[in-house]
């Protein structure tokens, strides 16, 4: 929805309302994948299917080499 609006912008004050709401949006998700990750971890953490699962799955991106964000305690989401 951002990209799609960039065309209608005509102030400031719209940018920097839709570049707040696009990074809370952000963050929400990323906060949210942390918890799941978590989770998963704890339920899923011996399983070797589950770890080889998690070393070649991108998190939430595709082709963005991220594959875990449960150390980014400040991701609280």
């Amino acid at each position: 929805m951002f990209v799609s609006g960039v065309n209608i912008y005509a102030s400031a004050w719209q940018w920097i309302a839709a570049a707040f709401g696009y990074a809370c949006i952000v963050y929400i998700m990323f906060g949210g994948a942390r918890r799941l990750e978590l989770r998963q971890n704890r339920n899923y953490g011996a399983d070797p299917e589950y770890q080889a699962y998690v070393k070649k799955t991108p998190i939430l991106i595709p082709l963005i080499p991220l594959y875990s964000v449960a150390k980014h305690k400040w991701l609280v989401g």
